[in-house]
C-alpha cells in the first residue's frame, strides 16, 4: 500500500521509531531510518526487506546532523514524502531527581527541548524543499499524553511536547502539506521502562501494536484532514487501509 513512498523516520534505533522502520519498508516504502547510534540502526534495517532501508547515523541537535539526512535523502531520492519525527528524548520525570520545575537541572532542561522541539524544527527547514518536491507530502509528530494534558514531575518532557503540538499547529497553517500529531499513548519502549520501571510492560501496547495509524497517515491519499491530532490507540488491531481499498484511492 506505500510502494515506492519516501519515508523520513527519526529515532529509528528502537521503540516506536524502529517499528516504523520496519513497518513502512514492508508496505513497499523506501525507508531512511535516523538516530544517533550506528549500530542499532543497523539492528532496524536488518529486519527490513532487501535494498528498502538506507540509515543516517546523525545527531539531530546539531546542524551538522540535519544536514547529513537532508544530504543523504537528496542522493537516495531527489525528494522526500513523508517525515516522522519520532526521535526524542526523557529527562528526569516522576520520582525520579530533579523532575520538579522547582528542582529541574538546567542541562537536562536545554538538552530536552533542543532535541524534542527544535531539532524538529530545524530539520524541518532542512527537509522543507525536498518535501516540496514529494508526492502528497506529509509531516508526522509523535506526541504525548502528557503534551495534551500536563502532568506534575514530567518537567520539560510534557512541556517539550505540549510545545511540539504548538508546533504541528502552526505548520499546519502555513505550509501546504499533510500536518499529523499523534499520540501513541502508553508504549512497551525503553523511554516507557526509564519512566515508569515499576510497569508491567506486558500490559501496554508494544511499538508494533501502535503502527497501524502511523501507516495510514503515510498513505498519498489518507483521508485524515490536516491537522488532526490522533490516539494510536484508537488504531490498535484496526486496518490501516480503511477506506483506502476499492474506492479508487488505493496506492
Amino acid at each position: 500500500m506505500l510502494n515506492g513512498r519516501r519515508v523520513v523516520v527519526t529515532g529509528g534505533s528502537s521503540g516506536i521509531g524502529r517499528s516504523l522502520v520496519r513497518a513502512y519498508a514492508a508496505q513497499g516504502a523506501r525507508v531512511l531510518a535516523v538516530a544517533r547510534r550506528e549500530g542499532d540502526l543497523a539492528a532496524t534495517v536488518a529486519g527490513t526487506p532487501d535494498g528498502s532501508t538506507g540509515l543516517v547515523a546523525a545527531d539531530l541537535t546539531t546542524d551538522g546532523g540535519r544536514r547529513a539526512v537532508e544530504t543523504a535523502a537528496e542522493h537516495a531520492w531527489g525528494a522526500v514524502d513523508v517525515v516522522v519525527h519520532a526521535a526524542g528524548t526523557l529527562g528526569p520525570v516522576n520520582d525520579q531527581p530533579g523532575s520538579t520545575l522547582e528542582q529541574y537541572p538546567p542541562d537536562d532542561w536545554y538538552r530536552v527541548f533542543e532535541a524534542n522541539v527544535s531539532a524538529v524544527h530545524f530539520l524541518h527547514q532542512r527537509l522543507a524543499g525536498l518535501l516540496a518536491r514529494g508526492d502528497h507530502p506529509a509531516v508526522i509528530g509523535v506526541s504525548s499524553t502528557v503534551g495534551r494534558t500536563v502532568r506534575a514531575r514530567w518537567g520539560m518532557y510534557a512541556i517539550s511536547k505540549a510545545g511540539l503540538e504548538a508546533w504541528l499547529d502552526i505548520l499546519d497553517q502555513e505550509w501546504a502539506g499533510m500536518v499529523y500529531s499523534v499520540n501513541p499513548g502508553g508504549t512497551a519502549t525503553p523511554m516507557r521502562a526509564a519512566a515508569i520501571p515499576d510497569e508491567d510492560p506486558a500490559t501496554i501496547p508494544t511499538p508494533d501494536d501502535v503502527a497501524p495509524l502511523f501507516l495510514r497517515l503515510a498513505h498519498p491519499f489518507c483521508p485524515e484532514p490536516s491537522g488532526s491530532k490522533l490516539d494510536a490507540r484508537d488504531w490498535l488491531d484496526a486496518d490501516p487501509w480503511e477506506g483506502l481499498r476499492g474506492d479508487g484511492l488505493s496506492a
